[in-house]
């Protein structure tokens, strides 16, 4: 029993009255009283009561079809009976009501006629509601002034739950007024007035409101976290959809946007069933803003136009503003527009601003500003990208805001020709960047931040370009390359959570494979489920201890010929379209332009299909065929990649590639000119630098030699390597994931033979096959510090996916991420049997003090293979 039962008054109107007031606190006990009274009572005024608690019930479920229906019943009853007090009151309840269903003028003509005959505490209560309707219709600052007088006169009468709403709803007022102080404020002091009253449920909320203050202030880690909090203390999506539409905001931020749609889809389901379709609004323009994010304006369109419509027919003129610029930025990214619409453009940027979405405003300012330069229109083009830069320091300015706004600082420079003031222009908004991921330590998340320097790298780049300068080429190249690999590993959090949902997915996916018909259906079903839970909780992870400045690790030029000594270096990058590269040998920098992009890609896609259909042949004729193609293949991506270089390449000089990101799968052992030579492929020059202090500094660290199940080969692999060079041998029962992952921390040397597979759609649920189940890239980024060097003896270990800004992400560049040196791995199909011949010479080289680069080309060359690299540090 309740502790509201027990307190409940004797009389039965008091009761009434009583559980009136505590049906949020107790609903289930609320309307089993309620539900009595209606079976057993004839008193008018008792029966009128007991359907406003009723209602009140399901407003507290989500219910609002529902609530609305018993409200209906309690306003017919009260006036039939001519109770005008409690018609009154029922009409407060009732405006409450519509407002939820998004029928704002139903509401005002409730509230104005509850109004009329309340007094005392629910005078102030209907005052504190003519607060909330000006907040849903947009009317922000006289919202924020009415709250403002109801909540000392609340306050005085102890009228706690209705106060808490008023924070509640002035919070709300402040936040999108960007006055995120005074939200965090008011909803803070929501949730403990919530808290104290025993409405945990709300009290929850309030701590998802104010993750929502924190993702407009651009922390996405802790409004990520608050939302996990707010939906851990009862925050419930199934009675509140709307908590999902925020929760899909931030997995957007978090460049998680198929994950958002999963949430998106799921909140329109929940509030056609809870019979609101109107808040349907919100979730087209999240949907709409999703599909922006995620580079698929023609899936925008639709959704904001809808979202628009229906904003206006519910006077919510700020969030149609906000979808009106966003059907404007989908149109603009699907192609050209009339030169009229650009002055509707601008005045859709104007509203938006206005109402507080300056972030939105200034993106929709620069593309129109890039739009109207296209079109040759300079004088439009300046004007639209002035007031890009114009907002770009107005506070609370998120990241993506001031990012904006020094990209269209540098687009106005290069129209005016000063490179000075260009370079400066890219060079503070990277920074900008770089400080906002430096405080994000989940893989996925961090990635998307780098992105946002996407564009202002590539414009640095172009200047970069027209000037001819190679070593100003370089330098923006490299800085265009911010990554998460790039990062100093720090300790991270031990999290329970997150390990147990690794535990569970493993648990799934080896029971999936004893299932087979429904079982497996079922199984799959738990697999995705898992899945989720492990990518949800990830993203909660932070680092511990501070994030050391990104800056430290840049690469100067000069820092980069000192290292680089005898070496050759070809550093590739695209822009618009074309493959360049800086090369440096024997100390002398040059620029060179390769052709197009897309051909050396199709050319490396072709020779990795090639080289993998001679590998899984059975037959030596079809595989000399194959082979014939390869090489053919081969050719065709050295005369492009390899041209500007290929005469200072004598017999076994070193050669260390940064490759552009779709180029970095090349397997460059097959290529004529690289066969025998030793071969670093790096995603930076900065990670390759750190590699290279990280191999000089540690000097301790076992060796660890890791097989999983099913591998006839890697079983005498892993034995035949232990035998001679010593260190741990984990297999079979042994090499479960976590006996793996602690052997890991801090090696020296480890090597994995299991069979491997690559996710293309999640590449940190890529994974080892491991005898308790997979090891995903999620647990290596779990490590205190990755082994000095990993050779994964594993099918296409080495692929990873090319994110935003040439991102990678998958198992190799996990590591990187982790602190190890050196990753060795493949990016084609190897035969185990043949794999197992190749890491023992390999090893045999490593133990006799030879570098890692060199040891796998002496291999490869000597057993004819060509699918593995050397990623990182090969020195």
């Amino acid at each position: 029993m309740s502790a509201g039962t027990v307190l409940a008054p004797a009389d039965p109107i008091a009761e009434a009255l009583w559980w009136r007031d505590e049906a949020g606190a107790d609903p289930d006990g609320a309307a089993r009283a309620a539900d009595e009274w209606l079976a057993r009572s004839a008193d008018p005024e008792l029966r009128v009561l007991a359907r406003h608690v009723r209602a009140l019930v399901a407003v507290e479920r989500g219910r609002f079809s529902e609530a609305r229906q018993h409200a209906r019943l309690a306003l017919v009853s009260a006036r039939r009976a001519r109770l005008g007090e409690r018609a009154a009151q029922v009409l407060l309840t009732s405006a409450w009501i519509e407002l939820e269903r998004a029928d704002p003028d139903t509401a005002w003509r409730q509230l104005e006629a509850a109004a009329e005959q309340l007094t005392g505490k629910e005078a102030v209560r209907a005052d504190c509601l003519r607060g909330v309707l000006l907040f849903h219709q947009d009317r922000r600052e006289e919202a924020a002034a009415v709250l403002s007088t109801a909540l000392p006169r609340l306050t005085d009468r102890r009228d706690h739950q209705w106060a808490a709403n008023a924070h509640v709803a002035r919070g709300l007022a402040h936040l999108y007024r960007n006055r995120l102080a005074e939200a965090e404020a008011d909803l803070a002091a929501a949730e403990r007035r919530f808290a104290s009253a025993g409405r945990a449920g709300r009290a929850a909320l309030c701590r998802h409101n104010r993750g929502c203050v924190a993702l407009r202030a651009g922390d996405l880690p802790r409004a990520l976290r608050m939302f996990d909090e707010a939906r851990a203390a009862g925050a419930d999506p199934a009675r509140h959809p709307e908590i999902r539409i925020d929760r899909a905001e931030a997995l957007t931020e978090a460049g998680l946007h198929e994950q958002a749609k999963g949430e998106l889809h799921s909140a329109a389901e929940r509030l056609r069933r809870l019979g609101r379709d109107a808040r349907l609004a919100d979730t087209w323009l999240a949907l709409a803003r999703c599909a922006l994010r995620a580079g698929d304006p023609a899936s925008a369109l639709d959704p904001a136009r809808g979202a628009a419509r229906l904003f206006r027919a519910q006077r919510r003129q700020a969030w149609a503003a906000l979808a009106v610029a966003t059907e404007w930025q989908a149109r603009l990214r699907m192609g050209p527009v009339s030169r009229f619409s650009l002055p509707a453009v601008k005045r859709a940027g104007r509203a938006c601003a206005a109402h507080g979405w300056t972030t939105a405003a200034a993106e929709l300012w620069l593309e129109a500003g890039r739009e109207a330069a296209r079109r040759g229109r300079r004088g439009t083009a300046r004007a639209l990208l002035g007031l890009a830069t114009a907002v770009r320091d107005e506070q609370p300015g998120s990241t993506r805001q001031r990012t904006a706004g020094w990209l269209g600082e540098a687009l106005l420079a290069e129209d005016e020709g000063d490179q000075r003031r260009l370079f400066e222009a890219c060079r503070r908004g990277l920074r900008e960047v770089e400080g906002y991921a430096r405080g994000i330590a989940a893989w996925e998340p961090r990635v998307e931040a780098f992105g946002l320097a996407e564009e202002l790298g590539s414009v640095a780049v172009g200047a970069a370009l027209r000037a001819g300068d190679p070593r100003l080429a370089l330098r923006w190249s490299e800085r265009h390359r911010l990554g998460a690999a790039h990062r100093r590993p720090v300790r991270p959090p031990e999290d329970p959570r997150l390990g147990s949902a690794l535990v569970r997915l493993r648990s799934a996916v080896s029971g999936a494979a004893a299932a087979d018909g429904t079982r497996l259906r079922t199984a799959l079903s738990e697999i995705g489920a898992r899945e989720r839970a492990v990518r949800d909780r990830a993203l909660l992870v932070t680092e511990d201890g501070p994030a050391s400045p990104l800056g430290a690790a840049r690469a100067d030029v000069d820092e980069v010929l000192a290292a680089l000594g005898e070496d050759v270096l070809l550093s590739l990058f695209a822009h618009e379209g074309r493959l360049h590269a800086v090369s440096v040998v024997d100390g002398r920098v040059r620029l060179h332009e390769l052709g197009r992009e897309a051909a050396a890609v199709h050319e490396t896609q072709r020779l990795r299909y090639l080289l993998a259909r001679q590998a899984e042949s059975g037959d030596q004729r079809v595989g000399a065929v194959y082979a014939s193609g390869a090489a053919e293949a081969a050719e065709a991506v050295q005369r492009q990649l390899l041209a500007p270089v290929e005469s200072a390449l004598p017999a076994g000089r070193r050669l260390v590639v940064v490759p552009t990101g779709s180029l970095h799968a090349v397997p460059w052992a097959a290529l004529p000119a690289c066969r025998g030579r030793p071969v670093t492929a790096s995603p930076s020059l900065r990670t390759w630098l750190r590699g290279r202090a990280d191999a000089a500094e540690c000097s301790g660290g076992a060796s660890v030699w890791v097989s999983g199940p099913g591998l006839e080969h890697a079983e005498r692999e892993v034995g035949a390597l232990h035998a001679a060079g010593g260190g741990r041998l984990l297999r079979g029962a042994e090499s479960g994931a976590e006996q793996v992952l602690e052997a890991l921390d801090g090696a020296r040397i480890a090597h994995i033979a299991a069979h491997g597979r690559f996710r293309d759609d999640q590449p940190l649920l890529s994974c080892l096959d491991l005898a308790d189940g997979p090891l995903y890239g999620y647990d290596l980024d779990r490590l205190r510090r990755g082994p000095r060097t990993v050779v994964l003896s594993a099918c296409e270990a080495g692929r990873s996916v090319v994110g935003r800004a040439g991102q990678l992400t998958g198992l190799a560049a996990t590591l990187l991420g982790r602190g190890t040196a050196t990753v060795i791995a493949s990016v084609v199909p190897v035969p185990d049997e043949r794999t197992a011949h190749l890491m023992i010479a390999l090893h045999s080289l490593l133990r006799h003090g030879v570098a890692p680069a060199e040891a796998l080309a002496a291999a490869q060359a000597a057993h004819g293979e060509s699918g593995f690299l050397c990623l990182g540090f090969g020195g």
